[in-house]
């Protein structure tokens, strides 16, 4: 890769050229070029280009701050090289922009595009569902993942059999069990937010308005990263494995990384699955252990409807579908605001 590769990528160059000088930017892109060949990368190899960037990022972190208390001397090579980390992280996010410009031609989608401007931009190849209801929407997506939709939330999809990726742009939260492809890793995306998958389940609050974006993983690995839009060389990345959880503060560009297990915890979260069963159990025992399992507040304004008896199974399911069933049974709904969740029905005698 050298800069005649960018040349048709204004905005980047331009954005290089204001912060490094043309002989920073081709050392640079010297010391990138020894990873690998670019012209031929493919996903995964994308991601491994990453990591190994990265990896020599931190190694000159700790090298600076071993010279940070030396002699007055050393200030020169020490200003080179935090000049250095913030090049290569810019480098990287360059190294996204081209693979992406390489597999879709003209319908290059920017790296902190919102939601709304990539449905706008490539319309035909793009769907868009919002879950307007008040109670949680499962949506099936067209590789056979699903997608479970909080209320108020708007979800857009690229999903295409011989793509590179299965992207997806979330404005608000859902949980996704992602259908296994290694061929294909699946993308969820917010401004600045990319969470990286083969086949995993999880669950994203992404909101372009909030301060903080939250990852949290119930099967698999997720690799999350986060890249601020006003500074392309504030980067951060990490990558959580179930059970544990990750918060993004935008404006300090942090990531907290927290331990969701049942030790920790004296709850379930609302995505995690159960294995319960009740035999001809009056509704109002199947709320309060539901309750107590999950932590949330289940109000009937109908008090009849704990009249109402269940029989069910529930092996690993997760509860909006315990709702769903529960709900279906005695011809209710259910409607959910937090934690705090309302039945609304007829009832019985």
């Amino acid at each position: 890769m050298n800069l005649n590769d960018l040349k048709g990528d204004d905005e980047i160059l331009n954005s290089l050229k204001d912060k490094y000088t043309p002989e920073e930017l081709r050392k640079l892109l010297a010391w990138y070029n020894a990873f690998d060949d670019t012209e031929d990368l493919g996903e995964d190899n994308i991601l491994e280009v990453e990591d190994k960037i990265w990896g020599k990022l931190q190694q000159s972190t700790a090298f600076a701050e071993e010279i940070e208390e030396e002699p007055t001397g050393l200030s020169r090579k020490l200003f080179n090289t935090w000049s250095l980390i913030g090049l290569a992280a810019s480098i990287i996010l360059v190294v996204g922009w081209l693979f992406v410009g390489k597999n879709n031609g003209d319908a290059v989608q920017k790296q902190f595009t919102t939601l709304r401007e990539v449905a706008k931009a490539d319309l035909p190849l793009w769907h868009t569902f919002s879950n307007t209801s008040k109670a949680i929407y499962e949506l099936n997506l067209p590789d056979g993942s699903k997608v479970w939709l909080n209320p108020s939330t708007t979800i857009s999809y690229k999903i295409l059999a011989n793509a590179p990726t299965r992207d997806i742009f979330l404005e608000g939260e859902a949980f996704f069990d992602v259908k296994p492809n290694k061929e294909q890793p699946f993308h969820v995306k917010n401004r600045g937010l990319n969470v990286v998958v083969l086949g995993t389940s999880f669950n994203v609050v992404a909101s372009e308005k909030d301060d903080k974006y939250e990852v949290s993983v119930v099967t698999g690995k997720v690799k999350v990263k986060y890249q601020d839009p006003e500074h392309s060389d504030r980067f951060n990345q990490v990558i959580i494995t179930p059970q544990q959880e990750v918060i993004i503060r935008k404006q300090e560009n942090t990531l907290e990384t927290h331990d969701l297990s049942l030790e920790h915890s004296a709850h379930r979260q609302l995505w995690e699955p159960i294995s319960i069963g009740f035999d001809e159990v009056p509704i109002g025992k199947v709320l309060t252990k539901l309750e107590q399992e999950y932590g949330v507040t289940i109000r009937t304004p109908n008090a009849s409807i704990r009249k109402c008896t269940l029989f069910a199974n529930f092996n690993n399911q997760r509860l909006p579908v315990i709702l769903d069933i529960l709900c279906s049974s005695i011809n209710a709904t259910y409607q959910i605001d937090g934690q705090e969740i309302t039945i609304i029905g007829e009832g019985c005698l």
